[in-house]
């Protein structure tokens, strides 16, 4: 399990805030998670262009910054946006997330503002950095403002502030309240001869520099050309410590839940060739805590041969005792055992895959142990694997089934007699024991002809009969049938 933490911040031009604020922040979650690496990417793309233009400073939006993790063979992303609200960036960064939720364990931190608890939070924290505006003083915030119906937190951040000081108003650039709201508001307050203006964004850039302290055309002109004494704080909500300290705590969130965010993925290792593996295969394989590995009480571990060479030597294995009766009890009893020890390893966060020949959902045992971890609550997967007839068909250079032929997938020690006569091509796996007894069947019924066998396909030890006929002997257990036709 190899975890990161991506700090996601709208952005800034100016690299004095930058420092002070984004990556302040950045720090403060480094030092809170120390065994989780902090990356940053940025949500606005005319910042990061001008970054890269005007300083040849690259930072990467939210897709390319996962890409990298991804590359870099990270497997446990929490995602922690600077946002203030969930809006319209808040909701761009998750859209950009989203294709990579099925490759990598994300888990997304919430903005500044979520819950109402964040708002008393944040009050009391302004009220201390900035301190309680005077008796003949207002103290006013800047936000940006949004057409996203998240404009509304603006409204809920200022009755919560006002709830403590009713000298504390709310105004946006870009949404409601606006500067003249505030302003008719003043009007009725004869006493307030003084104006503090402070940003209220992560960062002090180009809105709190221009349009609120700026020299023209700013709220600061226009306030002290209606007679007001007015001061402004340069400083961005990131350079308050209390702040940074909260989105700590929503990290706190996401990183606990990638903690106990334990898997099971079903791993399908293919017929016997390790080429023949899916990268998803290998990619699982190698980003997993813990391997599983069937265990049937024979020294061959047929499966674990297979994915060996993707398994490096640090990679904990354990063996899971599947035994090969029909004893019912006795399978369930190990199946249970099975389920619990994959429990136990989910609960501790870890990633873990569980070999399977073939593809785990055809006549797999691991499917039973599957469904078990699935009915508690556990997240799993399975991971496709190629299966033994579509190999055995590419061996013998024939199609299974073509135009409107229809496929029946027999299991051969169980009764295959019963669907001798239905009108299909038939594969019959693991004919093995009873293979001469199918063979026999076969010619019974008119498909013995048209019949071939692979036994260990794509194994070193693989026999072909493309002639299913001219087979005179016992074969092994991974003996796979195909016979084409039948009756109709």
């Amino acid at each position: 399990m190899k975890k990161a933490i991506l700090a996601v911040s709208f952005g800034t031009s100016y690299p004095d805030t930058l420092e002070k604020t984004i990556a302040a922040t950045e720090r403060e979650l480094a030092a809170a998670y120390p065994e989780w690496e902090v990356r940053r990417a940025f949500t606005s793309g005319m910042i990061i262009k001008k970054l890269r233009q005007r300083d040849g400073l690259e930072i990467d939006n939210v897709g390319e910054a996962l890409h990298r993790l991804e590359a870099d063979g990270f497997t446990h992303v929490a995602v922690q946006p600077t946002h203030v609200m969930h809006g319209e960036e808040y909701e761009k960064m998750l859209a950009q997330l989203e294709p990579y939720r099925l490759r990598m364990q994300i888990a997304v931190g919430m903005p500044m503002l979520h819950a109402e608890a964040d708002y008393a939070a944040v009050a009391d924290a302004l009220l201390e950095w900035l301190s309680e505006p005077k008796a003949d003083e207002a103290l006013v915030f800047m936000g940006h403002g949004t057409p996203h119906f998240a404009n509304s937190a603006y409204s809920q951040m200022e009755h919560v502030l006002k709830s403590r000081c009713d000298r504390i108003y709310m105004a946006t650039v870009e949404g409601y309240p606006t500067l003249e709201s505030v302003k008719r508001q003043l009007e009725g307050r004869p006493e307030i001869k003084k104006v503090t203006l402070a940003a209220f964004m992560l960062v002090a850039g180009d809105h709190a520099r221009n349009d609120m302290a700026g020299s023209e055309d700013s709220w600061k002109a226009e306030l002290e050309a209606d007679g007001y004494s007015v001061r402004c704080v340069l400083q961005g909500l990131g350079e308050c410590r209390k702040i940074r300290e909260l989105f700590v705590e929503h990290c706190r969130e996401a990183v606990e839940e990638l903690s106990r965010c334990g898997k099971l993925w079903g791993v399908g290792v293919g017929p016997g060739d390790p080429e023949l593996m899916t990268m998803k295969a290998v990619r699982v394989l190698r980003e997993a805590d813990v391997v599983m590995v069937p265990d049937t009480s024979k020294s061959d571990k047929t499966a674990l041969n297979i994915a060996k060479d993707y398994l490096d030597g640090s990679k904990e294995l354990i063996f899971v005792k599947t035994p090969m009766v029909r004893d019912k009890a006795v399978v369930d009893a190990a199946y249970d055992d099975a389920a619990r020890q994959i429990c136990a390893l989910l609960d501790q966060g870890k990633q873990v895959a569980f070999l399977t020949l073939g593809d785990p959902t055809v006549y797999s045992t691991y499917m039973y142990i599957h469904e078990k971890v699935m009915c508690q609550g556990y997240t799993v997967e399975v991971v496709p694997g190629v299966t033994s007839f579509c190999a055995a068909a590419a061996r013998l250079n024939i199609s299974l089934c073509q135009g409107s032929e229809p496929l029946l997938v027999i299991p051969a020690s169980h009764n295959p007699e019963a669907l001798m006569d239905v009108p299909a091509n038939k594969v019959f796996m693991k004919a093995g024991s009873s293979i001469l007894e199918l063979q026999k069947s076969l010619a019974e019924h008119g498909m013995l002809e048209n019949a071939a066998m692979v036994e260990n396909c794509s194994m070193p030890n693989e026999r072909l009969f493309p002639k299913f006929k001219e087979l005179n002997e016992t074969s092994g257990y991974f003996s796979l049938v195909i016979a084409k036709g039948g009756k109709s």
